[in-house]
């Protein structure tokens, strides 16, 4: 496997980093680069580092206030009554996606796997994986 030069790499982490900041997602990032996920990951991390701390603390700071709204929304959405449950999924499925992507903000790391359980009337239950 060839290594990247490391010009190109740079120009990579820097456009990584200006994607992330306009809220792309690191799946997003990883398709416009068209690079693995983790490697996107790497490149928005890379980029961070390459910044004083104190701007890379207050893109941190705006990027958590953005996934938080999103966070806020998309819990008020799960409070309505009318959702059914393959909407309820799908909203869960956003919020886990939203949590994901906050923790790598930070350099951390979500269980592998998540179970939800829904009850679904008297005695009745799903359980979603």
């Amino acid at each position: 496997m060839s290594r990247m030069p490391a010009g190109q790499r740079h120009l990579q982490e820097l456009e990584a980093l200006e994607l992330s900041n306009a809220g792309h997602s690191i799946d997003t990032i990883a398709e416009r680069l068209d690079v693995s996920r983790r490697t996107a990951a790497r490149r928005v991390q890379a980029a961070l580092e390459r910044i004083p701390a104190q701007e890379a603390d207050t893109l941190r700071r705006q990027s958590e206030a953005r996934f938080n709204g999103w966070m806020r929304r998309a819990n008020v959405l799960l409070e309505s009554p009318e959702l059914s449950l393959q909407d309820t999924v799908k909203v869960l499925g956003l919020l886990l996606s939203l949590e994901r992507e906050r923790v790598q903000l930070y350099g951390l790391r979500l269980p592998s796997a998540v179970v939800v359980q829904h009850e679904m009337g008297p005695g009745t239950q799903e359980v979603l994986r």
